[in-house]
């Protein structure tokens, strides 16, 4: 087990890909605490996970709620080694019909939130001089995702923070890592892959060929939290299928494939 006894925060553990890690930790012998804006949903997964893990209702825009968390975390396990930030919230629209409040609502869950549990939990992780930090970021965060509204600028904001993270925090031995997923099929894009014509686009978008899963990003996770990564900090790890460094496939039209390119 690669996270034997380790105490693990999942922020938007309830669901989606932040679920598939919670799950994937609690395998690998972790204490998971599934930090969901639902508590049912956070109290669903911990008992599904298992291994002592427990739900804790939360909205990491709020400080007083993560102060809540993080003293929760402490109170029921005396440490915490590992924190996921993957809490996110899209409001999409054009740029120039954006509301302020839309803007507001994913900057405050998907960046100001981060930067609000990384610093929350870096306050136990500084004195034992130790810890992982896994922040869930996009390939939106290396290409614009348009009409997204603030998706892009927070995933790229969340990527700096990333190492900003490890330059800071690297000489008390915590290490801060960021995941780029591609395409994934989750219970809350599941409307959108559903239309047959939407998921083969994306599919045919992708060089390896498929849409990826919750677990493909949880693999990556365990990887970053665990002692195999110990000398990996302030890396942004791809898991896309190869779409990123493939992206010019997905210009329309018919590619050139054959003769002499000049």
């Amino acid at each position: 087990m690669r996270l034997k006894d380790k105490v693990a925060i999942v922020t938007g553990g309830g669901r989606g890909i932040g679920r598939d890690i919670a799950l994937a930790y609690a395998r690998e012998g972790a204490h998971v605490v599934i930090a969901e804006i639902d508590a049912v949903t956070a109290e669903a997964t911990a008992k599904d996970a298992g291994n002592g893990s427990i739900g804790v209702q939360v909205d990491v825009a709020k400080s007083a709620d993560i102060k809540r968390l993080t003293d929760t975390t402490i109170k029921a396990f005396g440490r915490v080694d590992i924190l996921v930030n993957n809490a996110m919230k899209i409001v999409p629209g054009k740029l120039e019909a954006l509301p302020e409040e839309a803007w507001d609502t994913t900057m405050n869950i998907g960046l100001k939130g981060a930067f609000l549990m990384s610093q929350a939990v870096a306050q136990h992780m500084i004195p034992q001089k130790s810890g992982a930090i896994v922040n869930i970021a996009s390939i939106a965060g290396l290409f614009p995702y348009n009409w997204a509204g603030a998706y892009s600028v927070v995933k790229a904001g969340l990527i700096m923070l990333t190492k900003l993270q490890a330059m800071e925090w690297g000489p008390y031995n915590i290490r801060s890592n960021a995941i780029t997923p591609g395409y994934i099929r989750t219970p809350g894009t599941e409307a959108m892959y559903a239309d047959p014509e939407i998921f083969e686009g994306r599919r045919k978008g992708v060089p390896m060929g498929r849409v990826g899963s919750g677990e493909d990003i949880a693999g990556p996770a365990v990887f970053l939290a665990s002692d195999e990564a110990q000398y990996t900090s302030g890396s942004v790890l791809g898991a896309d299928g190869a779409q990123a460094v493939g992206y010019f496939l997905s210009v329309p039209g018919r590619r050139f494939s054959g003769g002499r390119i000049d």
